[in-house]
């Protein structure tokens, strides 16, 4: 008896560029090492080397073909040395550079509904819905299996993953492109398999147990079973649940603070940039734009090409207005002969509020800024706080965020295509080892570590938000009042104005019942707090986009907010000392309880 089993599949293919490249022998670079300062000819490294004359030469040879040894006479005889670039390759404790072969290549690959297997299409007979009821119709068996209760994967990250499993064949090789204009992607498909007296013909051996005893049990259903209803046994698709932390080197100048600071910020990783830049600002402002249009098209002027994303989605008002302020950059782009082949606005909302640059440099890798400020709407006039991160792991990280951000298109988004490579190249350089330590913070890691700065606090707990809104009480009040509660404990939450419902009556009475509970609520001035940013004791210090008075963290986009913690000796109390000298009020020994009237108040939206 012979049944034909269907089972659902996603199929996914596109065009790559894999990159192919053979690494260095520990004899060529100890043939490197060796000439390094001194020129020698081939019988001085056979002797020394004690090995055969073939291997020396060939050695040598390669060594050559990349510039990295040279031809000298010493003593009347050929020799051997280091090139000026070959000394600096060995002398820098680095690997030795690699020069990679980039091949193109067509990828076709399917991922079942049943377990979450993949395989490579050309391994599966694939069958359309037509042709399985053409075989029905000629009298053939089917059993389709119909998949309940979840299914795999289809992110961007999954579906990468799986492309340079099935594309890169070998140590040599690694997928170094993605061909989005190429990529399809479809889910009207069955790979088929026919099962002749229990046996299954057609399965891959990279089949795993789950599958096969779906297959066989779907085989072993009464004749005339047309449906098997089978439940989703892969595995699921879950967030980190605990931030990945990165011992680093921090630089105290690489936490930015103030207004006017954040666009010298911005030009200076400009300037440093070398061929990329991405900025997501969760608000547009086409007039912001041209103000900040010099440094762009200098950067365009070295070659730099720059893609800006935006996520405003509060509602539709709010994405429609930032719709025409990207629009009208767009329109202004195409009007500048310096910009109009460097610079790509973005026209859909990624529904994203983080606000992130990623650049890369000659020397120093990738950098990422990660903070409160929106780049291309602020007039940099409120106090905002920004991390610079230099650390490649912790940048790998923003990278795979932002993959994980714009990538719902999947492989036909090039923007996600690239973090994730990029991501992934990041994760393969040698780890930090300074004192710092720091780690992105998405999602309910948010939650969580406000949660922790308020049990663990043993000196100050001071939250600073821009709106004050419903969700004051359980995002930052409560934390606030259960750091007051232990002795000597100085808890403030700081916010500038309120939001939604509240209004000032219930600011003045949230005031004054979390004074009564040991919790300073205070309200800025005249220079009004955009930053976002949880800080306790010396140093542990979070700053991010997430309104924590106001909002919290969507767990079904958590990339919607992106932060970053650092932990680093004295990072929360220069954070706190240079904000106290924007915002006296801060000092609870020199504060009333009751907000400001609203006169002596900058009231600014959130931007």
């Amino acid at each position: 008896m012979s049944v034909l089993i269907a089972i659902p599949v996603f199929r996914v293919s596109c065009k790559v560029g894999i990159d192919r490249v053979r690494g260095w022998s520990v004899i060529e670079e100890m043939v490197l090492w060796s000439i390094a300062r001194d020129a020698k000819a081939v019988p001085e490294l056979v002797a020394e080397a004690n090995i055969p004359s073939q291997l020396i030469i060939a050695s040598i040879a390669r060594l050559m073909r990349f510039r990295l040894v040279e031809v000298t006479v010493n003593n009347g005889a050929v020799a051997f040395r280091a090139s000026p670039f070959g000394f600096k390759a060995v002398s820098s404790g680095e690997p030795l550079p690699t020069f990679p072969q980039r091949i193109p290549r067509r990828v076709s690959f399917v991922v079942e509904w049943a377990t979450g297997d993949f395989f490579p299409t050309g391994q599966i007979w694939l069958h359309s819905p037509s042709k399985l009821e053409i075989a029905r119709q000629g009298g053939a068996e089917v059993r389709v299996i119909s998949v309940e209760g979840g299914g795999p994967s289809m992110s961007h990250s999954a579906n990468l993953d799986r492309l340079s499993d099935i594309a890169a064949r070998g140590w040599d090789e690694q997928v170094a492109l993605v061909d989005g204009r190429t990529a399809v992607t479809r889910d009207d498909e069955y790979m088929v398999l026919k099962v002749i007296d229990g046996v299954a013909q057609g399965l891959p051996e990279s089949a795993g147990p789950r599958l096969n005893k779906i297959v066989a049990d779907a085989a072993r259903a009464r004749a005339g079973t047309t449906k098997v209803s089978v439940s989703y046994v892969g595995p699921q698709d879950a967030l980190q649940a605990i931030p990945l932390v990165h011992p680093c080197d921090f630089r105290p100048d690489d936490l930015i603070i103030g207004g006017s600071a954040q666009g010298v910020c911005f030009e200076q990783l400009l300037a440093q940039a070398h061929r990329r830049a991405i900025i997501h600002s969760t608000f547009l402002d086409a007039k912001r734009f041209v103000a900040l249009s010099p440094a762009i098209k200098a950067a365009c002027a070295r070659g730099i090409t720059f893609d800006l994303l935006w996520g405003a989605e509060k509602d539709e008002e709010t994405e429609q207005r930032n719709a025409t302020q990207a629009l009208q950059i767009a329109n202004a782009v195409r009007d500048d002969p310096d910009l109009r082949d460097r610079f790509r606005i973005h026209m859909r909302s990624t529904g994203s509020h983080a606000k992130l640059i990623l650049i890369d440099t000659p020397h120093d890798g990738w950098i990422a800024a990660v903070g409160s400020c929106n780049w291309l709407s602020s007039p940099f006039q409120a106090t905002e706080l920004t991390v610079v991160l230099r650390d490649q792991h912790i940048v790998a990280d923003v990278a795979a965020a932002l993959q994980n951000m714009v990538g719902r298109r999947g492989l036909a988004d090039p923007i996600a295509n690239e973090m994730g490579l990029t991501a992934r190249e990041l994760r393969r350089t040698p780890r930090g080892t300074g004192i710092a330590n720091a780690s992105l913070v998405i999602g309910d890691a948010h939650d969580r570590l406000i949660r922790e700065g308020s049990g663990s606090a043993q000196q100050r707990f001071i939250v600073g938000s821009n709106l004050l809104g419903s969700t004051a009480r359980p995002g930052a009040i409560m934390q606030g009042e259960t750091a007051a509660g232990r002795t000597g404990v100085e808890a403030v939450v700081i916010y500038t104005k309120p939001t939604g419902p509240l209004k000032n009556r219930h600011t003045r009475a949230l005031a004054e019942e979390a004074g009564s509970n040991g919790l300073a609520l205070v309200r800025t001035k005249k220079i009004p707090l955009h930053g976002k940013f949880v800080a306790w004791d010396d140093d542990n210090l979070v700053v991010t986009s997430l309104n924590w008075a106001s909002a919290s963290a969507d767990p079904d986009f958590p990339w919607g907010d992106i932060g970053v913690h650092i932990c680093a000796p004295g990072i929360a109390m220069s954070a706190i000392t240079r904000l106290q000298a924007i915002y006296p009020e801060m000092v609870t020994s020199d504060r009333s309880m009751s907000p400001e009237n609203d006169e002596s108040i900058m009231s600014q939206a959130d931007q």
